[in-house]
């Protein structure tokens, strides 16, 4: 019971939601089933990534920034980036409303001293909720 305590319920019902908001989303799309597995495994992905959340961020930045010429590509590329997302800002929105809500969810699970395999199954276990239950509502809605 101790545990149950521990756990921040609030940043996993955020989660939760934000999921669930996605999961209404590929719901309306045109291959509904094919895009909620898709869901599902890029959300165990982002589970697994938000484990060691900067591991090879450092190592990244110093490679990238060691020549002037890296730095301005980088600098291109990231901008080029940028110009794509604010172009698409609709189909941006949910994934960084749920990679926002995904880092709450692991900093106060790391807060609350809660293991990474137990942390990688609470921010799993919520994100399949609720992609389930937004793809179930849209489906329904849909109907």
């Amino acid at each position: 019971m101790k545990i149950i305590r521990e756990i921040p319920w609030a940043s996993l019902l955020l989660l939760l939601s934000g999921y669930t908001v996605f999961g209404h989303f590929l719901a309306d799309v045109t291959s509904p089933r094919l895009a909620l597995m898709i869901g599902a495994a890029t959300a165990f992905v982002a589970s697994l990534v938000f484990m060691h959340p900067l591991t090879g961020l450092g190592k990244l930045i110093q490679s990238r920034f060691t020549s002037d010429t890296l730095a301005i590509l980088s600098l291109i590329v990231f901008a080029g980036f940028i110009s794509i997302l604010l172009n698409w800002f609709n189909w941006f929105m949910p994934f960084f409303m749920i990679l926002s809500c995904e880092a709450l969810a692991r900093i106060d699970l790391k807060a609350a001293r809660i293991g990474e395999s137990a942390t990688c199954f609470w921010l799993t276990f919520s994100a399949w909720l609720g992609l389930g239950l937004g793809w179930i509502i849209g489906v329904w809605e849909l109907s």
